[in-house]
């Protein structure tokens, strides 16, 4: 039977903030193996989306991390209810959730027991065996209306501390969040052991006060029994099919979707928002990379904003749907709560979601459009039109392959998007083709006479100063530099178009080793010593990694070109029966059959016809593994860090026309 993973469950929203933890690059997967995780907790699509986060590391490197969730038991029940997690979302429940509707004062008291109520990875384990605890507490959200609600919650919330104590864990980590500070100062943002404004007089302060004795509550019972713990206080959550507690991000976003009018008023305050990518990471970093016994702020990347800052991003991102009215409002009728979160990422922390970019995932989650999400802000509005210049580069290519007999194929995410969109990946900014070398040398000999004056052939011995191994195509008058050649602004840097040749390597392992080894050296020591940077990777071999990139300033930068070319084409002429990519950026990838570059199909690509692998499968497998599988919502920008564009007298550019 197949196993099942993360996505024959979730939506690509949902799998998006669950993965983002094990993307994150954050969280050494070895502090996560074979942990077993309890959280504890009333708020059923929180505990699902903590239990997801951690449930991932099975899926991405088979972590063998159990995740159970748990809810106080009368007693005299012996045996935990245990479910395994099915496609259906529902029916957790979780420690001192109250019975009725909100505010009500029949709230049914905590026991003491803890008692398994939902499975979220294969294996089962007892509550006392747990790793890390988790308390979900009320972190965003909303507390009881009543004086006898809030005491009755107090009350269960100490009776589950209880018996959570009883339990000898490596950590236990209770979420909170900022309301804890109270109504700070305008532009005041409150750090962890700050005490915050308070005013017992005054009315408006119940739920810092309620936040207070949870987290007073917590500390006693963790320093009594002598736990290591953390807390951990979040800004305002958000996240496309999350319930949480309503706040502005939330109505405005669901007002935007559906095109309805809203009413603001004109405020300076802020507020400090978090995506729920962001919260899960953090909750997972706390636990592994830092200290015991400290408490932690957490908030997103520019997430900082007033309601009028966050009406502002919508009507730029949304202006058919956002409809928002500003009134003037009196000073001193609002009071926002924002986080220092110094603290945190200085243990190494660094959010990944801006506000803006929360807001646009929420929006479109909301829409419930059965389009491919993407940003449509990407590149200034100008990703389509890049996109119509590159496939002008393509016909072109194609006429020049069909008038010479060169065989070709699309390469990389132009083939992947061939064969999944039959167009550009919606988020692609560049565009690739292949060729095996004989066919490659033929098409540097026609290139230059056959293109369009306006295109200039880029290569080491066409222009001083450039290092790359392939071909780029470049079109006058443009301006299209990457992070790297921006820092080269004497090379030409016009919109450009990769060319790539596809060279033989050795029939045996031991041959192929060697030859992607000699490779990868000889490429790094050109492009470290032409960026002025250090070879990072050793792999397996470190040290003699290391000595290279110390002796590349002692190589001349002709000696290791004709290295790097030496290389790639050692085994051009012998009969061998694979290749490698020894020009791009899939070299560590290893080799590959030649066969299955032997044949070409054509398919549709932007509603014309372009040649593709006949073995295309395969190939892309090899290339990307499921490669049917999109990229995370949250990572659908361009692939290239453009920092200098000007599309010229092509900014109206729409192939055909």
């Amino acid at each position: 039977m197949e196993k099942k993973m993360l996505r024959d469950f979730l939506n690509e929203f949902e799998l998006d903030w669950a993965q983002a933890p094990v993307r994150s690059e954050l969280i050494p997967a070895g502090k996560i193996k074979g942990k077993k995780v309890l959280l504890v907790g009333g708020q059923e699509a929180f505990i699902r989306a903590v239990a997801w986060s951690f449930a991932a590391w099975n899926d991405s490197c088979r972590a063998g991390v159990c995740v159970e969730s748990v809810c106080p038991a009368d007693t005299e029940k012996s045996d935990p209810v245990r479910k395994q997690m099915t496609g259906i979302r529902a029916g957790v429940s979780a420690a001192g959730e109250t019975v009725g509707g909100e505010g009500e004062e029949n709230t049914v008291p905590v026991k003491t027991k803890l008692e398994v109520n939902q499975v979220y990875t294969g294996e089962i384990f007892a509550p006392e065996e747990a790793d890390f605890i988790i308390l979900t507490g009320y972190c965003c959200r909303e507390i009881p209306g009543t004086v006898s609600g809030t005491i009755c919650e107090l009350q269960n919330f100490a009776k589950t501390l209880d018996a959570v104590m009883s339990i000898s864990c490596a950590r236990v980590l209770l979420l909170s969040d900022g309301r804890v500070y109270g109504k700070p100062d305008h532009a005041f943002a409150a750090s962890e052991y700050e005490a915050g404004k308070t005013d017992p007089c005054a009315l408006g302060y119940e739920d810092q006060y309620f936040m207070q004795a949870l987290e007073g509550l917590f500390l006693s019972a963790t320093r009594a029994a002598g736990r290591p713990y953390e807390i951990l206080r979040t800004g305002r959550i958000y996240g496309a099919y999350l319930e949480m507690m309503e706040h502005s991000v939330y109505t405005l976003a669901q007002r935007t979707a559906g095109g309805q009018e809203s009413k603001l008023g004109l405020s300076a305050e802020q507020n400090s928002y978090v995506s729920i990518h962001d919260v899960l990471t953090a909750i997972q970093f706390v636990l592994t990379k830092c200290p015991d016994n400290k408490i932690f702020n957490v908030s997103g990347l520019d997430s900082d904003a007033s309601d009028s800052e966050i009406a502002m991003m919508l009507y730029r991102n949304f202006p058919e749907q956002c409809k928002v009215t500003m009134e003037w409002r009196a000073s001193g009728d609002e009071t926002g709560l924002l986080l220092n979160t110094q603290l945190l990422c200085r243990y190494g922390f660094i959010p990944r979601v801006t506000l803006e970019d929360g807001l646009i995932i929420l929006v479109k989650s909301l829409q419930d459009t059965e389009g491919i999400f993407i940003f449509d802000n990407t590149y200034m509005g100008k990703l389509t039109r890049v996109q119509q210049i590159l496939l002008g580069y393509l016909l072109e290519i194609d006429r020049i392959c069909k008038k010479h007999g060169i065989k070709y194929f699309l390469a990389g995410g132009t083939l992947l998007g061939a064969i999944r969109h039959h167009g550009f990946i919606p988020w692609d900014d560049d565009a690739d083709v292949m060729m095996l070398r004989e066919d490659f040398d033929r098409f540097m000999e026609v290139a230059q006479q056959e293109l369009p004056d306006n295109i200039f052939v880029q290569i080491p011995s066409t222009e001083k100063g450039n290092h790359n191994p392939f071909t780029k195509l470049r079109i006058n008058n443009t301006m299209f530099a990457t992070e790297f050649t921006g820092r080269f602004l004497n090379m030409h840097n016009g919109i450009f178009f990769d060319v790539l040749s596809h060279d033989q390597t050795g029939n045996h392992r031991w041959s192929q080793k060697l030859h992607l080894m000699w490779t990868m050296l000889s490429r790094s020591v050109v492009f470290n010593k032409w960026g002025n940077t250090n070879i990072k990777s050793g792999g397996s071999h470190p040290l003699f990694c290391k000595f290279v990139d110390k002796a590349k300033y002692l190589i001349p930068m002709p000696f290791a070109e004709w290295m790097q070319e030496r290389a790639l084409r050692f085994f051009q002429n012998r009969k061998t029966d694979y290749l490698y990519d020894g020009m791009g950026r899939n070299l560590k990838r290893g080799s590959f059959p030649k066969a299955w570059l032997d044949e070409a199909v054509y398919v549709d690509f932007e509603g014309y016809q372009f040649p593709v692998p006949k073995e295309y499968d395969k190939y892309l497998t090899w290339l990307y593994g499921d490669y049917m599988q999109m990229i995370p919502v949250s990572q659908r920008r361009t692939s290239h860090s453009i920092v200098l564009m000007d599309l010229g007298e092509y900014s109206g550019y729409k192939c055909g026309e």
